[in-house]
């Protein structure tokens, strides 16, 4: 079995601490080097966080990425390749809709092979 430890960070589009949020963000990923650090992108708006996303990956961060709400992203047409996201980033980019809980376990698996790399 495994023992997780999650941290819900306040939710931040940068790491560059001009703001309480990301100063607090920041300041956890660089200290306390997580196990995992799950990206939520927004999938509907992804440029939105995509600045914070090759922030972390600078930061050398052990990072999966939830892209999130796919339903409202194809409802606006928006095509997303995860596959070719994932290729382009070098981390693991996983579709899902959390209100269905679709994408969820193949989330947690991606978590674990993470995880377990780092160790």
């Amino acid at each position: 079995g495994y023992s997780i430890y999650i941290v819900d960070l306040p939710g931040t589009y940068s790491l560059t601490a001009y703001s309480l949020e990301e100063l607090i963000a920041r300041n956890y990923i660089i200290e306390e080097k997580p196990d995992v650090v799950v990206n939520i992108v927004d999938a509907s708006n992804p440029e939105r966080n995509l600045y914070l996303t090759l922030q972390l990956i600078e930061l050398g961060a052990p990072l999966v990425i939830a892209l999130n709400k796919m339903d409202l992203a194809e409802n606006k047409g928006y095509e997303i390749d995860h596959r070719e996201l994932e290729k382009l980033l070098g981390v693991p980019v996983v579709p899902t809709i959390a209100p269905k809980k679709i994408g969820m376990e193949e989330l947690c698996e991606k978590i674990l092979e993470v995880a377990e790399v780092k160790k």
